[in-house]
């Protein structure tokens, strides 16, 4: 949270900045004060550029928490749906128990019942209702076969009896087993249960945390987006303070190569004047020159005679020489790993103004080198004799 707030605090001000400074800048700024405005835009764009890398290092982190989440969340709920499965067939075990133990209980109900009338009838008789039995017999065989017939219906009612007391009590345990492991069952399942809500709970949280962060990104963006306006504005004043000085220019109409290690062709671009996706960032923009590939620590030289009017750190292009050659032309030459040319140091076409990197957004070592007219972009191709590429 003390990250957020930070950070929210961060753009604000940055915002705040931002809404004001546009509107200061007014022709009247001499070329210095719009120099320090410069210099302050490339800062907050910096700052902002290094916000980005910071939001993003903790989105891939969180999104790497989020998977590993999801992973545990999945088992978590698999553990879950076969618990419940568990407790729902113990249940089903029970009723089936419940339903047999009815059965049996009636079964023996009515044998007892069976037994005791029996077992009445005896008492009403007394030992008449056996001698009564007994005298009938019409032989000793008979005899016999009648008190043996006697000792079987009541040992028989007696094993019926037991039996049916046995299977009752089987099944009135089966029925206390069942119903003690659903209990237990039932806790499994809401601890089980306690887990996934938990587990579902810290997951919003994440996704939470990842779409503050992604807003956040998309408000640095806009506050590069806001900087690069301002910047093409102060470049414009500049271009309007510096156009009506001395001309430096004296070509035939035709730059100088900016990268004497690397032929003068369009096959030495790696990049034209176009419109295309950026390699770092991913989004569509307008390339604003051309990018010559380049040995590290390869000379960068003037395209032709002016005035350095910018030597430092600017935004995206890292270490950056303007040079202004009068009547409204300038030339740039960004990503550089250092700088030769000191600010309103005077050069000549083919001196060394800095050495090839890769500072800034950049992919790579390579020169970026743009041609403008009164603080625009404009084309090199024509400026250079070197035909543009589509890539």
């Amino acid at each position: 949270m003390k990250f957020l707030k930070k950070a929210t605090c961060l753009v604000l001000s940055l915002f705040l900045v931002i809404g004001v400074f546009p509107t200061s800048i007014t022709g009247a700024a001499t070329v210095a004060e719009l120099e320090a405005k410069r210099k302050t835009l490339a800062q907050q764009t910096q700052q902002a550029k290094k916000e980005i890398e910071n939001l993003k290092t903790k989105q891939l982190s969180v999104e790497e928490e989020l998977d590993a989440m999801d992973k545990v969340m999945n088992s978590l709920q698999t553990e879950l749906d076969n618990a419940q499965s568990d407790l729902d067939e113990l249940t089903n075990s029970l009723e089936a128990a419940e339903e047999e133990l009815e059965e049996a209980s009636a079964k023996r109900e009515e044998q007892f019942q069976l037994l005791g009338s029996r077992l009445r009838f005896l008492q009403q008789k007394g030992s008449a209702g056996y001698l009564e039995i007994l005298l009938e017999a019409e032989s000793f065989s008979d005899l016999f076969l009648r008190m043996q017939y006697v000792n079987d219906i009541m040992l028989f009612d007696k094993n019926i009896l037991d039996e049916l007391q046995a299977i009752q009590n089987t099944i009135q345990a089966k029925k206390d087993e069942i119903a003690e492991n659903q209990e237990a069952q039932a806790e499994v399942v809401a601890v089980q249960k306690e887990k996934v809500d938990s587990m579902q709970e810290m997951l919003s949280e994440k996704r939470a945390l990842m779409e503050s962060y992604v807003k956040d990104v998309k408000k640095q963006e806009q506050l590069i987006a806001a900087n690069a306006k301002a910047e093409q504005q102060v470049l414009n004043l500049i271009a309007q303070q510096t156009g009506s000085s001395t001309p430096y220019y004296t070509g035939n109409g035709t730059l100088g190569w900016p990268v004497p290690s690397k032929k003068a062709a369009s096959s030495s671009l790696s990049s034209g004047y176009i419109r295309r996706t950026n390699p770092v960032t991913g989004k569509s923009e307008n390339h604003s020159g051309y990018d010559i590939p380049a040995p590290y620590g390869s000379a960068i030289v003037a395209a032709e005679a002016g005035k350095v009017t910018y030597s430092g750190w600017m935004s995206g292009y890292g270490y950056t020489i303007i040079i202004d050659h009068g009547g409204g032309l300038s030339t740039l030459y960004g990503h550089n790993s250092s700088l030769v040319a000191s600010k309103g140091q005077m050069v000549t076409r083919g001196q060394t103004v800095a050495k090839c990197g890769s500072t800034g957004i950049s992919t790579g070592n390579h020169c970026h080198f743009s041609v403008l007219v009164n603080g625009s972009y404009v084309n090199p191709e024509s400026y250079l004799g070197i035909k543009n590429v589509g890539y």
